[in-house]
């Protein structure tokens, strides 16, 4: 609290709000905290009458609620008014932005997203940067201006400073209600018509708790392990108790369920009374990937699947302006294909036939512009789903329809699969506003679209979401409900607890709680919370996980015993690759972590555990494991004399070095080390370098690259592009 306050005088006192912008302060009577409605003038002149409604169906919910308008130009605007705002009121707990409200692209923070890491340098600002509202709700985070967008003004690029702070820990929560253009029709008309809606549901949604689910995996999603989805339930039991009081209170659906899925989904989603539509999928921007081309059992429908899959990329290259004969030479030559596969190539009853049934395997924005959705809160674990920086976004089109959804959730960029998608989602059985949940899982993609102040009726009567800002820095709230007999109530007390406990008491106590609480989303909390020590607890937290009977416990230990690189965790890792195999998903992440531990290590690990576990036929079973591991060596260390050969160009050494970005190799850390001093590397390499280690966030030797960049950044003949860098790397590992 004290850096944010700090971090809001510096602003306010180098630069005042405009004298344009306009506060409709609360009305009525008084509420323990606040809210905030952000629009730009254009949209609250066409809205206002909905807007008031709006405001005053908050208010009646407990939220005294701001309205703020302007015709914003840039976002340091809006930001400028909403730090105004808190230095006045900090019982603000959320904003929602309406309307045109520009948006910030990220940049220099890809640290903070999940999984994306486009090149920053290579590739056009428009791709490579992240549309975020972190900008907004993070307060403590400082940041540069680069410009605004020459084809888009509404978009206006920014960079992450590099002294600042570098993790996410947003101040309030936020969403967008932006209409998504292609939809077509007159969008102040729409978005006052979801105002209205919105407002609706708050007198109807006072009694309504969580007790009718569904939750979707699509194709791809998580390998397609069916232990990994089925064993969810596990965790949907502790997060949704009422919803498995009836036979359909809770459906567990997978692709495999039905060839095509959407229809079924369509008539799920139009039927009334879902409280929580969970979608696990792939996705683009306009859409969800439902089925895909699924699995033949007989070999034509084999060849038909290949040819309509090789057919639709090759149109799909035409289309953007590549030759044809070019086009299908290529495919042709990468394939080994003939030119009698060709031959239906225009086919127009083949090609009718093909799009027909590609069509039915995955759900497009367009289909929503005669539909309805239900559910009133709708989660998209999965890419792109969220993007409402474009014309058009499945996540907008969920909201602006006549149906029933008031909120939906979705990232802006791609995401990683192997995340922790449903953490904390069970206090939305307690009554907590979605926003509210939505901060505390934030990333930089991560977005609220819509309603951010929706809440169900609680399980119990509490006070849990108005005390997430009010009883922030509380000890003695938060440990008064560590015995909840409600497992999201645990682990939101030991999150809150975390940041007011000291380490040296706090960390066993959730090595405690991980080996001894009946809920599993509980233990996954503390092993999650153990990380940000990386002591001695995490690593034997880790070293039980790796074996949990949850099966997303023992995923996230096999890839944080990789993260970690402490050679004690080998056994337990060698064990659970060799024992392990039904675990699909948890079997490919331990692979990928055995290749970060020296190679010699695991020979010597996977040779004494045969001589420890002696089995039948096991001299052809140990070489099938070794076997399986050395191509995985091999392009390790192909990767790792790549970076060091100042043979090869730039170009290729960078390549090599973004590489350790999602493959810290911890046993080559002093000779990344000598990259960096050595000022015979360019800078650009050097910088690289420097950048690629602040991703070593678990590594048991993370202390030696934090002392490193300390003492690097004295040195005052340092390129200033790799002292920033430097600085930046210490940063994101303390």
């Amino acid at each position: 609290m004290k850096t944010i306050i700090s971090i809001i005088l510096a602003v306010t006192a180098s630069s005042a709000v405009t004298a344009a912008v306009v506060i409709d302060k609360p009305t009525g009577e008084i509420c323990p905290t606040s809210f905030a409605i952000i629009t730009d003038s254009m949209t609250y002149e066409a809205t206002r009458s909905s807007m008031l409604r709006y405001r005053d169906a908050l208010q009646n919910d407990g939220l005294a609620t701001y309205i703020i308008r302007d015709n914003w130009t840039t976002p340091s605007l809006v930001r400028e008014a909403l730090i105004d705002l808190y230095k006045s009121d900090s019982c603000l707990e959320g904003i929602v932005l309406v309307g045109d409200v520009p948006v910030a692209m990220v940049r220099n923070a890809q640290h903070m997203t999940t999984a994306f890491k486009m090149d920053e340098e290579n590739y056009p600002f428009i791709d490579s940067s992240v549309p975020s509202d972190r900008f907004y709700d993070c307060l403590d985070l400082e940041f540069r201006y680069l410009h605004q967008d020459e084809e888009n003004p509404y978009l206006h690029y920014y960079e992450l400073k590099e002294d600042c702070p570098q993790r996410l820990e947003p101040t309030f929560y936020s969403a967008r209600i932006r209409y998504p253009h292609l939809r077509g029709g007159d969008k102040y008309k729409e978005i006052a018509a979801f105002l209205d809606k919105a407002a609706a549901a708050k007198t109807d949604m006072a009694v309504d708790r969580v007790d009718r689910v569904v939750s979707f995996n699509g194709h791809g999603y998580n390998g397609d392990c069916l232990i990994a989805w089925m064993d969810e339930e596990k965790a949907y039991k502790e997060h949704f108790p009422e919803a498995f009081t009836s036979a359909t209170g809770f459906k567990h659906w997978n692709f495999r369920m039905l060839e095509p899925m959407k229809h079924r989904i369509f008539s799920e989603l139009e039927r009334p009374g879902i409280d929580l539509f969970m979608f696990h999928e792939h996705g683009a921007p306009t859409t969800q990937y439902i089925n895909g081309f699924g699995e033949a059992d007989k070999f034509d429908d084999r060849v038909r699947h290949f040819r309509q899959d090789i057919y639709s990329r090759v149109r799909r290259a035409i289309s953007k302006g590549n030759p044809r004969d070019e086009v299908i030479d290529a495919f042709a030559k990468e394939f080994n294909l003939t030119s009698t596969f060709f031959a239906d190539f225009d086919n127009s009853d083949l090609i009718a036939r093909d799009s027909s049934e590609v069509a039915a395997k995955d759900i497009y924005a367009e289909e929503f512009h005669d539909r309805v959705t239900m559910p009133r809160m709708v989660m998209f674990d999965a890419c792109y789903n969220g993007s409402f920086h474009e014309d058009d976004y499945i996540a907008g089109e969920y909201i602006f329809n006549p149906g029933a959804t008031v909120v939906t959730q979705g990232n802006t960029r791609n995401v990683l699969q192997d995340r922790w998608t449903i953490e904390m989602i069970g206090l939305l059985s307690h009554g907590v506003r979605a926003g509210q949940y939505n901060r505390l899982v934030a990333t930089l993609e991560g977005h609220m679209i819509g309603d951010p102040t929706m809440h169900f009726a609680p399980l119990q009567s509490n006070t849990l979401s108005s005390a997430l800002t009010l009883h922030r820095d509380d000890e003695s709230y938060w440990e008064s409900l560590l015995d909840s007999p409600y497992a999201d109530v645990r682990s939101l007390a030991l999150r809150m607890l975390s940041h007011l406990v000291p380490e040296s008491s706090f960390s066993p106590r959730l090595l405690e709680v991980f080996r001894s609480s009946p809920f599993c989303t509980t233990r996954m909390e503390a092993l999650k919370l153990l990380g940000v020590y990386s002591n001695d607890e995490f690593r034997e937290a880790v070293r039980m996980g790796i074996n949990d009977p949850y099966e997303r416990i023992a995923r996230m230990s096999a890839d944080l015993a990789g993260e970690i690189g402490d050679v004690s965790l080998l056994p337990a890792v060698v064990a659970a690759y060799i024992d392990g195999g039904e675990r699909q998903r948890v079997n490919y992440t331990l692979s990928n972590s055995l290749a970060l531990f020296p190679r010699e290590d695991v020979m010597r690990c996977i040779d004494n555990y045969y001589v420890m576990n002696p089995r039948y036929n096991f001299e052809e079973e140990k070489k099938a494991v070794i076997d399986g591991l050395a191509r995985t060596f091999e392009f390790a260390e192909d990767y790792n004399k790549r970076i060091v050969d100042k043979s090869l160009d730039d170009r290729k050494r960078i390549s090599a070095i973004r590489f350790v970005r999602n493959n810290p190799y911890h046993f080559n850390i002093d000779s990344y080390l000598a990259v960096i001093s050595d000022d015979g590397n360019s800078d650009a390499v050097r910088v690289n370098m420097a950048e690629a280690l602040g991703w070593f966030r678990y590594s048991s030797r993370k202390g030696e690259i934090i002392d490193y960049c300390r003492r690097m950044v004295d040195d005052t003949s340092l390129p200033p592009a790799l002292s920033a860098e430097l600085i930046q790397t210490a940063g994101r590992l303390q």
